[in-house]
């Protein structure tokens, strides 16, 4: 095999390991805005998960501020996740720790993923 189809497949294959999603929004003057891009690269059957998880929060945020979306069925997306153990914050290490161990499921570990990346992780700070 040539060093060009190499690189053709090599490419092909980075981009079939990612996964991405938009969520576009109406303003008051009826002019549609791109409110949120999402790419994750990792295991496909996870990160569609952490797409669906980012794109929801993104929803949930624009409809608080006024605006109108068509996708309304990621308003009812319930976007919880598990607390880490107390005192722990969840890092992608520790998920993809417990993922592993088969102490979370596909989707508890995508909507982990994205929480992360979006900086929304605190230390558990159990009472």
């Amino acid at each position: 095999m040539n060093l060009k189809k190499l690189l053709v497949v090599f490419s092909v294959t980075l981009l079939a390991a990612c996964t991405t999603g938009q969520l576009s929004y109406v303003d008051a003057k009826g002019n549609q805005k791109l409110a949120c891009e999402v790419e994750f690269v990792g295991l496909p059957s996870v990160d569609k998960y952490a797409v669906e998880y980012a794109l929801s929060l993104c929803a949930k945020n624009i409809v608080k501020n006024g605006h109108s979306i068509s996708e309304t069925h990621l308003l009812e997306i319930d976007t919880s996740i598990p607390d880490p153990p107390c005192g722990e914050i969840w890092t992608h290490a520790f998920a993809k720790q417990e993922y592993k161990k088969a102490a979370l499921s596909k989707k508890q570990y995508g909507y982990l993923v994205a929480h992360i990346d979006l900086g929304l992780a605190v230390i558990n700070q159990c009472r």
